[in-house]
């Protein structure tokens, strides 16, 4: 007796649905199964991404898979243009066709990215023919471009539905900026990475979830976020620090902000009312931020004289990310905060420490939140080095007095990873589009 096959009897709908969230290829090779699926593919959504078209001769085969598909459009991909299209008079018209084919009608997701601007060299523009899809929009993307319209003769780019926008390395102008993020009325999810000729960015929305940024360097950079009222933000990710992060952001309101990160030494300089830090270092107090409860940390020498103010800035932290490269300074405590430690409510639950060393700063730092850190759940101290042995964990544990905790349930995890792609020192873009779980830095821990 044959197995029956249960896939097969579900409805064509349903089935089309599975195949358009196939990888191209696997989608179209469904049409080999059997008689009953030949026709599915055809008539689902169009999953076109050009990440599976072999790039030898991606321009044909894109041009084949368009002609032959008879149903509305999902989501078209071209990350990187010079992979597929050799960026000359001929590939404007060549993606222009592409663009204007009915097998993309409705499109819900698109990525346009022409890889790195040129120093000297006009980026292309945004193709006119990627207007016709904004009112289906949820999902774009758009890279090494230029060509965005300000709005000034009402012919700013509306995309009413749009949920997530990611913007690489595009020549923008203010104006064109804040035109597009206001034909974006319903955005959840906001990436600006390396943008050039917008030294300005605000934020005036009251559906944004998150917000990733990374400003670039240089004249043409980046150069001041106002966040005036973002009443759902939820999330304000810096994804560099250091020379990179040289930037402004005066947060106005944003009294949902849960998670913050990462902040260098150095940049950005982020102002809360009358809180004002440099960097890592306050510069002026008064306002507190109760919301923000996740805050990621590079501090190139640790330093708990820097938490601390975090602290007291943000006085319901639930957990803590902080990465270091050096030993730092000596963190010695317990004469200089005798006073503070009676006052200050340390209700950190969690708290990550890159790059452990287990020397007398480090050991210092870790140990005032042992002693001191009442609602501790979980310290994990990722080591850089893999040879250290048992005895000198065993050594540490004594060193960090973790039997005398005053959390009696809080657990001490020293770990180390041979790899990792998304180490602190490095979070991806990704991160400002993934409301996977409620802790953007958890996945790179």
């Amino acid at each position: 007796m044959e197995e029956d096959d249960r896939i097969s009897r579900l409805p064509d709908v349903v089935l089309g649905d599975i195949v358009s969230l196939l990888p191209t290829r696997d989608g179209a090779r469904t049409q080999v199964i059997s008689s009953r699926w030949r026709h599915i593919w055809c008539s689902a959504p169009l999953n076109l991404d050009l990440n599976d078209v072999f790039p030898k001769d991606s321009v044909g085969e894109v041009g084949r898979i368009l002609s032959k598909h008879a149903g509305p459009g999902r989501r078209f991909l071209m990350p990187r243009a010079r992979r597929y299209l050799e960026l000359s008079d001929g590939s404007a018209a060549i993606l222009d066709s592409w663009l204007q084919s009915p097998a993309l009608n409705n499109l819900q997701e698109l990525e346009l990215h022409y890889g790195f601007i040129r120093q000297g060299i006009p980026p292309p523009p945004l193709p006119t023919s990627a207007h016709r899809f904004s009112s289906t929009l949820r999902v774009a993307g758009f890279g090494g471009c230029g060509g965005f319209p300000d709005g000034n003769n009402g012919n700013a780019l509306q995309l009413p539905v749009l949920k997530q926008l990611s913007l690489w390395y595009v020549s923008i102008s203010d104006s064109s900026m804040q035109a597009l993020l206001a034909g974006c009325p319903v955005l959840e999810s906001l990436l600006i990475d390396w943008p050039s000729g917008c030294s300005c960015v605000r934020i005036l929305s009251h559906s944004l979830r998150s917000i990733g940024v990374r400003p670039g360097r240089g004249d043409l950079s980046l150069q001041q976020m106002i966040i005036v009222d973002a009443s759902s933000l939820e999330r304000l990710l810096l994804l560099s620090c250091g020379a990179a992060m040289e930037m402004d952001i005066l947060v106005i309101s944003a009294p949902n902000l849960v998670n913050l990160g990462q902040i260098g030494d150095k940049f950005p300089r982020l102002q809360f009312g009358t809180t004002v830090f440099q960097g890592s270092q306050l510069v002026s107090s008064m306002t507190v931020v109760p919301s923000v409860k996740v805050l990621a940390l590079s501090n190139m020498r640790l330093s708990l004289d820097v938490v601390i103010n975090f602290m007291k800035c943000f006085p319901c932290l639930d957990k803590l990310y902080i990465s270091t490269l050096m030993a730092g300074e000596k963190n010695v405590w317990r004469r200089k905060y005798r006073n503070l430690i009676s006052t200050l409510d340390i209700r950190l639950k969690e708290i990550v420490l890159f790059n452990y060393r287990g020397s007398q700063s480090h050991v210092n730092f870790a140990k005032f939140f042992v002693l001191n850190a009442r609602e501790l759940e979980l310290m994990i101290l990722e080591l850089q080095d893999r040879k250290n042995s048992t005895e000198w964990i065993e050594r540490q544990h004594r060193l960090l007095q973790t039997r005398n905790r005053v959390s009696m349930g809080a657990r001490f995890n020293f770990v180390y990873r041979n790899y990792r792609p998304g180490s602190l020192g490095f979070v991806g873009t990704e991160i400002a589009h993934d409301f996977s779980t409620a802790d953007p830095f958890v996945k790179f821990v």
